[in-house]
């Protein structure tokens, strides 16, 4: 009974490390019902006819069409689901042979100890964390702190492994021990699990926030500019009237100055950058605003011509660029600001530089032609994710990003291609 109930755990964490692999290794999230009928199908089929045949043929070919299923939630690319499928059999397939071969001469068709088969989880899940930690580092997305996690597993291991060549437990007492460190395991990566999508939500939730009070400052400069377009339409008779006596009088110079303060009293200082689309605007606005606050120079060049395609993921690059850059200005005695944005034909530059001080910089590594820098900020993890995310975002739109840095001056390059998105992992035949 406890072999059954091992055999039955330990099969139920095995598919969840699969699946977690296979979102890894796409970076998408599958639909959860289809998920959850597919993943309970693949277990309740597979305990079974490994409880009963114990045969390696039944339980490669059920492992194969189980670990291909899910991975058809994640792709549609035949190639895509054939690597990963194979990558990951593989993997279960060697951490199986390396935990019996450790303790037991295998025989197809005979039934062993269940004890094996958590040793061979843990190793599973060791593999998952690395494999993990590998394409995420790779992809360059958020940093996952997978070495305390390890440390689980391994622990885990060493504590059963102890257990059988010391004779120091019976049968029965090893299966109640691997049954509460699966459960142990389970509940710390589940818990883990809460922790990153906590992270994730919250991090959403500011740029939210962000996004609102953006639109909001928008909103209050259409306004303001509307005001003085109804103060100045209300005394337009009267503006008239005096540009007529200036005609008949033949002042041009009084007539020129007159218009000039038309257009100084209909001009609103704080919309510095109208192009005329909206979003982008908005983000602009409300980030040079603070920067003409806090800088003592800020150079602002913006020609966008045509309609901004994607502008969500364009709002969260210009936002989290600006926001270090202003930062950065700051702290530095020249408190300089440049920003250079054009979009033509699809393809969008921005240029964005900053003055900064070099020991508040510190370089991370090099990345294709330029460099990449990690922030100074406090909590530099937390902060960290906004930068990742403009790297995500360039990578996201076919674009290139190049850091450099000279005399002084922090600039950004950027150009991406809003006409055509990159097609997904799962995109690709």
């Amino acid at each position: 009974m406890l072999d059954f109930i091992l055999c039955a755990l330990t099969n139920l964490f095995r598919i969840f490390l699969i699946d977690r692999c296979v979102s890894v290794f796409f970076g998408v999230v599958a639909d959860k019902k289809k998920k959850r009928i597919v993943c309970t199908c693949f277990y309740v089929i597979n305990t079974v006819l490994f409880w009963k045949y114990h045969t390696v043929w039944i339980n490669m070919v059920c492992n194969l069409i189980g670990i291909g299923a899910i991975v058809q939630l994640y792709t549609k690319s035949v190639r895509s689901n054939l690597f990963v499928t194979g990558t990951i059999y593989l993997i279960n397939c060697g951490c199986d042979v390396a935990a019996t071969s450790l303790f037991v001469h295998y025989r197809d068709g005979e039934a062993y100890n269940q004890i094996y088969a958590v040793i061979s989880l843990f190793l599973i899940f060791i593999c998952a964390l690395v494999i993990e930690k590998m394409i995420t580092v790779h992809k360059d997305t958020e940093s996952v702190q997978n070495a305390s996690l390890i440390l689980m597993p391994v622990c885990s291991i060493i504590v059963i492994a102890l257990l059988i060549y010391t004779d120091t437990c019976t049968d029965i007492g090893l299966s109640v021990v691997s049954i509460g460190l699966l459960v142990v395991n389970f509940l710390m990566l589940y818990l883990y699990n809460l922790l990153l999508h906590s992270i994730s939500l919250q991090y959403e939730m500011e740029i939210l926030k962000t996004q609102i009070q953006v639109y909001a400052n928008q909103l209050d400069v259409i306004l303001r500019g509307e005001e003085k377009i109804k103060s100045l339409r209300h005394d337009m008779k009267h503006h008239l009237n005096e540009l007529t006596l200036l005609a008949n009088k033949h002042d041009v110079t009084e007539i020129r100055e007159y218009i000039d303060q038309m257009k100084v009293f209909i001009e609103n200082p704080d919309e510095l950058i109208a192009s005329g689309n909206m979003e982008i605007d908005s983000v602009l606005n409300y980030m040079l605003q603070k920067a003409e606050k806090d800088l003592k120079t800020v150079d602002v060049k913006v020609m966008l011509p045509e309609k901004v395609r994607h502008s969500f993921d364009v709002n969260v690059l210009l936002g989290n660029l600006l926001e270090n850059a202003i930062e950065a200005a700051e702290r530095t005695e020249k408190q300089y600001l440049g920003v250079n944005i054009t979009l033509r034909k699809g393809i969008l530059k921005v240029k964005i530089e900053n003055s900064f001080e070099d020991s508040r910089i510190v370089q991370e590594k090099s990345r294709g032609n330029g460099i990449a820098f990690k922030t100074t900020k406090p909590l530099a993890d937390w902060h960290g994710i906004g930068l990742k995310n403009v790297r995500k975002i360039v990578e996201k739109y076919n674009g290139t990003m190049a850091v450099t840095t000279k005399d002084g001056i922090f600039c950004v390059n950027l150009i991406l291609y809003m006409a055509g998105m990159k097609n997904e992992l799962d995109g690709s035949k």
